[in-house]
């Protein structure tokens, strides 16, 4: 049709003909297009020849209505417009350019020439354009009631429903992923602060450690350095054959070497850092820690335990001690009998030796109980010196979490 269209524009307006009327020399333009050229050449009193606006060979005339109409030409282009104005017809997709101008009755859809004679459509029965429109279209108001009565109040509730439902899933979704920033974000900073405790603590300890062993590190460098310089002043006067310089020269040599023999060694050089406090300790140790007890880590010097808060054995020991009294006090009643006579009365020993019906042991059994008695109470002491001193230290780990 683009193709088309070119052969039926004017070369003047390029438009579409209109009345064309044709020269001589057998070109063709517009009636309106030609009476412009005329009305611009036309003389006063003669009409000149004017050249083609094609070929520019010279035409002579007698005005626009000498020369003849094409009636060809017009017919095309006025049977060009009408097609034009036609709904252009559909092509078919598995034949390029065939025109879909066949109903399928079988599969009710439009086809062409090629896939009724081949393909998936031979046998099938077909109609004509007319015949399939009209069934068609009785077929349509048909599905269209269908489509009316469709259950659309009870979809848009279901809809509805969704999308309260889809919009409170992700508000909760929104809350829990607030919630998981913010406990992240936490333990993020509890992390962090401790990090940097931890290692304070242990810059702490650098200095502790280089406080320790420096002294005596410099003190053994410059004894070294003043040996140094002593055999460096011995080289140096040991050749002088001059007595006054070398007496002179021997003074201060002599007085290197007592200050070198008066450096006093480290009594021992092999220092266990266990001795110290230097734990081994391994990082893997903390991966056993529960995320809520980030915050009570600590350093493996501050404690015995990688965890400041651990269960105190004071518990139970306090326990066992408290029977051992019990038992040493109820072994220590009978020897109540053999004390002197100034230390109790008569009648209340009287009354304790009746009550319990014993008889006055020997001077060997008295010298087993006390013997017994003397062994408790030093047990008592030992563990009430140890449970004294766990009680103090776990005081002092308690007062430290507190004050971090």
């Amino acid at each position: 049709m683009e193709l088309l269209e070119e052969d039926l524009t004017c070369p003047i307006c390029c438009c579409l003909f209109e009345d064309p009327r044709v020269l001589p020399c057998s070109h063709s333009f517009c009636k309106k297009c030609l009476e412009g050229i005329l009305d611009g050449i036309r003389g006063p009193a003669w009409r000149p020849p004017f050249k083609c606006p094609t070929c520019r060979k010279e035409t002579v005339h007698n005005g626009i209505a000498s020369l003849q109409v094409n009636y060809s030409l017009r017919g095309i282009v006025e049977k060009y417009n009408r097609i034009r104005v036609m709904p252009r017809m559909s092509l078919c997709r598995v034949h390029s350019g065939q025109p879909l101008n066949i109903f399928c009755a079988t599969d009710l859809k439009l086809i062409c020439g090629f896939c009724a004679t081949t393909g998936d459509h031979k046998g099938h029965k077909f109609c004509a354009l007319e015949e399939a429109y009209e069934r068609e279209k009785l077929a349509f108001e048909e599905l269209f009631r269908v489509v009316e009565g469709w259950r659309g109040e009870e979809v848009h509730s279901c809809l509805e429903s969704l999308e309260e439902a889809k919009k409170k899933a992700l508000e909760r979704v929104s809350r829990d992923a607030d919630r998981v920033s913010e406990y992240f974000d936490k333990l993020l900073r509890t992390l962090e602060h401790k990090r940097r405790e931890i290692l304070s603590d242990l810059e702490t300890l650098k200095l502790a450690v280089m406080q320790t062993f420096d002294p005596e590190i410099n003190q053994l460098r410059s004894a070294l350095e003043e040996q140094r310089r002593a055999l460096s002043i011995a080289e140096s006067f040991r050749s002088l054959s001059d007595p006054l310089t070398f007496l002179q020269q021997m003074q201060d040599f002599r007085e290197k070497l007592r200050v070198i023999r008066g450096t006093p060694l480290p009594s021992q050089t092999d220092v266990d850092v266990g001795l110290l406090g230097l734990q081994s300790f391994d990082v893997k140790e903390w991966d056993r820690v529960l995320l809520g007890e980030v915050d009570k880590l600590c350093a493996p010097y501050e404690s015995s335990t990688y965890l400041a808060s651990q269960p105190s054995a004071a518990a139970p020991r306090f326990s066992r001690v408290l029977w051992r009294v019990v038992l040493v006090v109820c072994a220590c009643l009978p020897a109540l009998n053999f004390l002197p006579s100034d230390c109790l009365a008569l009648g209340f020993q009287d009354k304790v030796v009746a009550l319990s019906g014993f008889s006055l042991p020997g001077p060997g059994e008295i010298v087993r109980w006390f013997g017994f008695c003397w062994k408790e109470a030093e047990a008592i002491c030992t563990l009430l010196t140890e449970l004294c001193r766990n009680c103090i230290l776990d005081l002092i780990n308690t007062t430290s979490d507190f004050i971090s």
